[in-house]
């Protein structure tokens, strides 16, 4: 879920790709971000924040910093009131530069640790910060401004204090992913920890100035508060959402939280707004069987929570992934025509208790299956009234998670309508989302699902038509241009499969989606791409340029410029290895023919600190196999040296738990398990010949395979927490690929069964995104390498039934094809999620040499031709 919010604070400025919050707000800045500044300071913008630091008084590398919190109507006079303040005092400092950016970050999906912060002020030292907060605590008396979590709060005020960096480093945090770091007495660079808990890092003693404000901190309680929490159901910046029981009658409840001033929307409501508004609608509501009891509405501290009835049974979106027929469960026809029934049940409790709701004069207006509890005889609770109104509101703002959201210009009832098709067609294909960026996709996933499901054309609900001239009064074709591309799934031997059409299509999206104009990505990728820099192979120009590059496709020279610059720019401190930094951005370069700029970056990356992850993403093993691969380009001995040094290091590791400078992978899978360092064993094997790599990459692949489970249907899938997956990056998907590899150099009859016993999971008609990493493209290639053969490399029967169903993802327009990325929520082009995966995953089932190679950049020898370096 976390991941899932912040995905959603990067499409607020661009309804097709995910992009940075920081291009939204040019026409709403305040004066100090663009207007004149005075003589002595340096302006610069980060992001959201206009910095500004005097010319003789840089900031200190960390220590107590004040933040300055505010809302859209006291944001102005807050910002005044600082900025004299510093800028008269010299004090360096930074703020959210724009009405826009400040109800952004403290909007319902932003960062909770961030939310509320508007000014950040650092003073030199400790006496400084003592006065510099004095100053500040007079002058923005009386203005109100939400509470940081993750700061001290000094009285009631806006005013937060919190001990951290000042300056951007980072270090190895406790995943070995890369995070803000501080430095510790011994100046050793340790994670500075940026949760919504406050904490002062052990070796730092307070100031005595924040004493009294501790004190209060610590004796914060409610004794009179009525309900013990068990559980934290959920959070937003927001607030929470928490199972909780009486504390005398022990009578459960859900209690549903909301900070003031704190998760705007677009109308500009809070949550203390938004939690009123669904009170007094239950309170209209109550008697209905579809609506949790109300217990009461309570003020704590400041935080106000609607108590409700706990409600037993899943949420609708629980029910799903429980019940729909997957592989690893029973997919035969009666399962599907069982499952088809249940979703039928279910729709119709949820179309009468809609009906119920019209009776009293209410509309729901804000479908989401998380929001529909069902009970054991499959009726429904609806229990998220935030946006509910009366029936007949008009001109109603458009609200609603994506793909369930009524287009724009509808009523109250037309919204409930169009949510109640929606969540039809999520029982049935989870992918709503769609809907959003192609609004012809609407027809084609109907048509798949009454299809998969054998269900009548007539059989309700139907999609709406919406009033008010803003949608088309006639439905969208059956047939997008998308699916005329790919042919028909439902006859996927009708007629020969196009390959070369969609690999034209697709590089001809990736050409037009291109922006070499700007420093910060070159073409639209998954949201981490402005975090952790435009370099890479996973989410950055290197995965793409080669893509393109392996499908034989042009590769202008602007394009790989772009790539060295961002390489050189973004140096390893954004990622530290194969798929998330330097090391693949160099070896992408060496393929594409930049040998020269190939070492350098090579060179740059090994004077860096080595990764403290062990996998192949963005751990040791990927260095490893970067290595191998510029020990074979360049008869570099000593790279190969160190490679083997890499893999004598991870085997440690898997031997005995512990390894200097390595942390033990808490789970398992291709690109961050052990099967990371069984490629890396491997890989070594076929340059060395030596034969000890063998049992070592047995033993890491054994270690990786501990996690996987045998299905009811015989099938093994890998187990997270409790999911079980088959993808290429978590899963059996990606492990079974390593197994193939060691089944090319020695015999291992458990390895032939879990082969056999993963291929059917990865031939599944039903896969929810189409990416390479997590999806139904990586799905593609493990099967279409499952099957290859030296005599035989084209994709057999089930690989080409896969790929037709990439129609269903697929977007075509007039310049090219596209693909949504992680969360179908934005179109994606890059590697792991995006177009550029969908392209190689493609290539390697129809133009491929059936070696691992061909998939994995670098992790095992391609027989295509790579250019010695010189």
């Amino acid at each position: 879920m976390a991941d899932a919010r912040e995905a959603l604070l990067y499409t607020v400025a661009d309804p097709l790709h995910y992009e940075t919050p920081s291009r939204l707000d040019d026409d709403t800045r305040y004066p100090p971000a663009h207007g004149a500044i005075p003589p002595g300071w340096r302006r610069s913008l980060s992001g959201l924040w206009a910095v500004m630091t005097p010319d003789d008084a840089p900031p200190a590398g960390q220590g107590w910093k004040i933040h300055v919190s505010a809302t859209p109507r006291t944001a102005a006079p807050a910002l005044e009131r600082t900025a004299a303040l510093c800028l008269a005092g010299g004090v360096p400092f930074k703020f959210l530069r724009s009405d826009r950016a400040l109800t952004t970050m403290s909007g319902p999906y932003a960062p909770r640790s961030a939310g509320g912060k508007f000014i950040t002020v650092y003073p030199r030292d400790d006496p400084h910060f003592t006065q510099i907060l004095g100053e500040l605590l007079d002058a923005l008396d009386g203005l109100p401004g939400p509470y940081i979590l993750s700061d001290l709060r000094i009285g009631r005020g806006p005013v937060h204090v919190r001990y951290g960096s000042f300056v951007a480093r980072r270090c190895p945090g406790e995943d070995g992913r890369p995070v803000p770091a501080l430095v510790d007495p011994s100046g050793t660079l340790v994670p500075d920890v940026r949760g919504p808990v406050f904490r002062v890092p052990e070796w730092v003693t307070p100031p005595p100035v924040l004493e009294p404000h501790l004190a209060a901190r610590r004796a914060t309680r409610d004794d009179a508060f009525p309900y013990v929490v068990h559980e934290a159901l959920r959070f937003s910046n927001a607030g929470g959402v928490y199972r909780a029981a009486h504390r005398d009658t022990g009578r459960p409840v859900v209690l549903r939280e909301a900070r003031p001033f704190s998760g705007l929307d677009d109308t500009g409501s809070d949550a203390v707004e938004r939690l009123h508004r669904e009170y007094r609608i239950l309170m209209e509501l109550q008697g209905l069987d579809c609506v949790p009891r109300l217990y009461g509405l309570h003020t704590v501290w400041e935080h106000h929570f609607l108590v409700r009835e706990h409600v037993e049974g899943p949420t609708l979106l629980e029910a799903v992934i429980g019940r729909y027929p997957l592989p690893g469960r029973n997919t035969s026809e009666e399962a599907f025509r069982a499952y088809a029934e249940w979703a039928s049940r279910v729709i119709g409790h949820l179309t009468s208790a809609l009906d119920s709701l019209h009776e009293r004069g209410v509309c729901l207006r804000d479908f989401h299956p998380r929001n529909i509890v069902v009970r054991t005889d499959d009726s429904v609770v609806l229990v998220d009234f935030e946006y509910a109104t009366g029936l007949d509101v008009r001109d109603l703002p458009r609200v609603g998670a994506a793909g369930f959201a009524a287009p724009a210009g509808a009523t109250g009832a037309e919204a409930d309508q169009y949510g109640l098709w929606a969540t039809w067609l999520f029982t049935l294909m989870a992918m709503p989302e769609l809907t959003d960026l192609d609004p012809t996709k609407a027809a084609q996933l109907e048509a798949v699902a009454r299809d998969r499901f054998d269900l009548s054309p007539t059989a309700v609900p139907h999609r709406p038509e919406i009033s008010g001239g803003r949608t088309p009064s006639t439905p969208p074709p059956a047939l997008p241009e998308a699916e005329d591309l790919f042919g028909s799934d439902f006859d996927s031997d009708s007629e020969p499969f196009d390959w070369p059409a969609v690999r034209d299509a697709l590089v001809a999206g990736i050409h037009a989606d291109a922006t070499p104009d700007r420093a910060d990505r070159l073409f639209p990728a998954h949201w981490t791409v402005f975090d952790r820099a435009g370099h890479t192979l996973a989410h950055g120009a290197a995965g793409v340029l080669l893509a393109l590059h392996r499908v034989g496709a042009t590769v202008p020279a602007p394009y790989t410029d772009w790539l060295v610059r961002s390489a050189r720019r973004a140096g390893p401190g954004a990622g530290y290895g194969l798929y998330d930094g330097p090391y693949g951005a160099a070896a992408a370069l060496a393929e594409l023919g930049c040998g020269e700029e190939a070492l350098e970056i090579l060179s740059t990356a090994r004077t860096a600190a080595p990764p403290t992850r062990p996998g192949l993403y963005g751990g040791q093993a990927g260095v490893g196999l970067a290595l191998c691969h510029f020990a074979e380009l360049t008869g570099d001995s000593a790279l190969l040296d160190e490679a083997t040094r890499i893999a004598q290091r991870l085997d440690t590791l898997r031997r005995d738990g512990a390894a200097e400078g390595l942390l033990l992978p808490s789970t398992g899978g291709l690109l961050d398990g052990f099967s990371g360092s069984a490629l890396l064993q491997l890989r070594l094997h076929g340059i060395t010949g030596d034969r000890r790599y063998l049992p070592a990459a047995r033993a890491a692949l054994e270690l990786d395979l501990e996690h996987c489970v045998t299905m009811p249907d015989g099938t093994v899938q890998a187990r997270y927490g409790h999911r079980h997956l088959a993808y290429l990056e978590e899963g059996s998907g990606g492990m079974a690929l390593v197994a193939r590899e060691y089944l090319a150099r020695a015999d291992a009859p458990s390895l032939t069964a879990f082969t056999r016993a993963v291929r059917p999971v990865c031939a599944s008609d039903f896969v929810r995104e189409p990416g390479l990493f997590r999806g139904r493209a990586g799905h593609i290639a493990v099967l279409s390498l499952l099957d290859a053969t030296e005599q035989h490399t084209r994709p057999g029967p089930e690989a080409l039934a896969s790929i037709r169903r990439l129609s269903w993802h697929a977007i075509r327009t007039g310049d090219g094809l596209r693909f949504p990325g992680r969360g179908l929520l934005r179109l994606s082009t890059d590697l792991a999620t995006g177009s550029a995966g969908v392209l190689l995953a493609l290539h390697t089932a129809f133009e491929g040499d059936g070696r691992l190679g061909s998939l994995l950049p670098f992790a095992a020898q391609s027989s295509s031709h790579l250019a010695h370096l010189r």
